[in-house]
């Protein structure tokens, strides 16, 4: 019985000193807290989020223009399909910078996907 209270002991030290050892370095929190840039993007993130539910509309639109063509001629219009690509490419491009893939804000603030 004395032998598992000292293997008790030990493993509790164990895990006293693992705690000890990853405590959170407040000060570096801090920095990265008050950082204005993370801040800013927020806001940039926001907006093209804003943009983007925008832009689901949009693709709906397209997306029914394209059927009714479809329905009424038997072929997808070449000129919507080529729209509808740039589009989507667009709607990635915002995508990848509110999901932090890009650093690069999309279009305006760039070139307009093709």
């Amino acid at each position: 019985m004395n032998k598992k209270s000292e293997e008790n002991k030990e493993v509790e030290g164990v895990v006293e000193t693992e705690a000890v050892d990853d405590s959170i370095d407040t000060e570096s929190l801090k920095e990265n807290f008050v950082q204005q840039g993370k801040w800013l993007r927020l806001l940039w993130m926001m907006g093209f989020s804003f943009i983007y539910s925008i832009s689901l509309w949009v693709l709906w639109l397209i997306v029914t223009v394209q059927f009714l063509f479809v329905l009424l001629t038997n072929s997808p219009n070449k000129n919507i399909l080529r729209a509808s690509s740039g589009f989507r490419n667009y709607m990635v491009q915002i995508l990848d910078f509110i999901t932090y893939r890009s650093e690069d804000k999309p279009f305006p603030f760039s070139d307009f996907p093709s």
